[in-house]
């Protein structure tokens, strides 16, 4: 790992949170700070300023206040440009890049604006259309990671012998399993229901469908496990499931988590995957249902629970986040909008979690998901072809930039029923073509 030396005015928490993030994380480099213009004049390595002024002719990045406050107030966003970086901090031409990156990228990450009022809609989460990411046209790229790239440019035509951290592409995949089942293990009432529905809206196919896999003729639609693992498989790609093991509600729709077919499934998932808990629709605003619904998987799954993705991706920044430390969950993975695809906080990369309210780092690490399959079918209204070539385009992104690719699926999504017919080949289509990515990095 090459050490660096840093030239700032000054530290602080924001500062060496986004440093080690973009230099030691995604580049692989140490660094050491420094006030000290005499040492930092006199340090023959690489180096470079981050401050108000250059001290000499190292490579300087000029700062804005953003890193070295500790309140929250609505920012000054003044969007610049600089070949195919966006930023959100301009400053003066004296700096090799006509923004602050560090700063951008910190307001990015720690999602400050989430901070801020704003109309949340009508699930009350925040809207992707608000962010600035959105504004700046630069959602659908994970901009952070670009800064990373152009820092390293800049560094290693000034610096030759720097040595860098590889960050190889790789393609995971993930999967919310909202509903284990279509059909069956639902009581009487649903099953008229469904039958009498199917009538009224002469869906025959889908009558046939629930009459046989009721009567065991026919495996129930949503049992996709062996279909996911078969792909997984396949292609050698990571699997993680999050299990809905939430009460029946209006928005939280599972079998029982005491049903055994349910257990079965867990069970065996959890043998061949990672699992985390998928929190139910009210969970983010209550310890107590957080842990009954961690303890159920764990009883269940038979191992402990340290990661979560939140259903309907419905969570408070950072009300709930701080639950989730407390009830000892280590990794979320809700980071990514329901409404649009791209990356959230700017990055595609895992990241801690930085409490804004506390200005300090936590121990919640962020997994960020590039795009949810549900994103195309029930928000864009994308067609198959379309969905595929934006999943195409932001793998793409990924593989320039380097670091994981997650793609968000659920394990109903491979009906090839109604609006999900020809989902099973864009899955997989985008699984054979990732993998063959992969053996390029």
């Amino acid at each position: 790992m090459t050490h660096l030396l840093i030239y700032t005015n000054r530290t602080s928490e924001r500062l060496t949170y986004i440093f080690d993030f973009i230099l030691t994380e995604l580049l692989g480099l140490s660094y050491e700070l420094t006030s000290d213009q005499e040492q930092f004049s006199d340090y023959k390595e690489p180096k470079f300023s981050y401050a108000t002024m250059a001290v000499g002719y190292e490579p300087f990045f000029e700062s804005t206040p953003l890193l070295f406050e500790k309140d929250i107030h609505p920012q000054p966003i003044n969007f610049s440009e600089y070949e195919h970086l966006m930023g959100f901090y301009p400053v003066s031409d004296r700096s090799l890049i006509p923004f602050d990156i560090f700063a951008s990228a910190f307001f990015m990450i720690t999602r400050y604006e989430e901070y801020l009022p704003g109309k949340k809609d009508k699930y009350d989460r925040y809207r992707g259309s608000q962010s600035m990411s959105s504004k700046g046209g630069h959602l659908e790229k994970p901009m952070i990671d670009y800064y990373a790239l152009a820092l390293k440019k800049i560094l290693k035509a000034q610096y030759p012998a720097l040595q860098f951290r590889p960050n190889p592409f790789e393609y995971i995949l993930t999967f919310d399993v909202d509903m284990a089942f279509s059909y069956l293990h639902k009581d009487t009432r649903t099953n008229l229901g469904g039958f009498a529905r199917s009538i009224i809206l002469s869906e025959f196919g889908d009558f046939k469908d629930r009459f046989l896999v009721l009567l065991r003729q026919k495996r129930d639609p949503y049992d996709t496990y062996d279909y996911i693992y078969e792909i997984a498989e396949k292609h050698d790609l990571k699997t993680r499931f999050f299990f809905l093991l939430g009460d029946k509600s209006k928005f939280d729709k599972n079998v029982s988590y005491k049903i055994p077919a349910f257990r079965e499934i867990v069970k065996m998932v959890s043998e061949k995957s990672e699992t985390g808990i998928h929190l139910s629709f009210k969970s983010h605003v209550s310890n107590e249902l957080m842990v009954k619904e961690i303890e159920r998987l764990q009883e269940i799954g038979g191992n402990k629970v340290s990661a979560n993705r939140f259903h309907y991706l419905r969570y408070q920044i950072p009300s709930s986040y701080s639950r989730l430390i407390k009830v000892g969950i280590t990794e979320d993975h809700s980071m990514g909008y329901a409404g649009r695809v791209g990356f959230r906080a700017g990055t595609g990369s895992p990241y801690s979690f930085f409490n804004l309210k506390h200005n300090v780092r936590t121990p919640l690490r962020i997994y960020p998901f590039a795009f949810m399959d549900a994103t195309f079918v029930h928000y864009r209204r994308n067609n198959p072809n379309e969905s595929l070539e934006k999943i195409r385009e932001l793998m793409n992104y990924v593989k320039e930039t380097g670091g994981p690719f997650v793609g968000l699926w659920h394990n109903s999504s491979f009906t090839e029923n109604k609006d999900y017919k020809g989902w099973r080949k864009i899955f997989e289509t985008v699984a054979e073509e990732a993998a063959e990515l992969m053996k390029e990095s």
